[in-house]
């Protein structure tokens, strides 16, 4: 609980200081979470493409729709074989590091790091 409130506190902090400069471009890359790999990637130049798996499964979560708004992505996500649905907001830390919160039945916050891909 003391980690959740920290996280939320230091997401509402940063969330102001960072606002500007969450984009596509910033995005682009490799990120995962404990329990996902996060892959954003620019196609035809403009459009950002989302692609989420599962890390133990290796099955995808489905990215029904995005939007970034404010300095934070909105993204409503479906997991089809447990018929799990959620809708997240992410903003960012540092340049490294985001934070999404989730609301669905099983809510909850995931942390995004960046990987560096060797």
């Amino acid at each position: 609980m003391k980690n959740l409130l920290l996280t939320l506190v230091l997401l509402l902090a940063f969330s102001f200081v960072n606002a500007q400069k969450l984009t596509p471009k910033f995005l682009e890359g490799n990120w995962e979470t404990e329990f996902h790999n996060v892959e954003f990637k620019i196609v035809n130049k403009k459009e950002l493409k989302i692609t989420i798996i599962l890390k133990e499964i290796n099955e995808p979560i489905d990215v029904l729709s995005y939007k970034i708004h404010e300095g934070a992505l909105y993204m409503e996500t479906y997991y089809a074989p447990n018929n799990w649905a959620a809708v997240g907001k992410v903003v960012f830390l540092n340049n490294d590091t985001m934070v999404e919160d989730v609301v669905s039945k099983h809510s909850g916050t995931l942390i995004y790091k960046r990987k560096l891909n060797n």
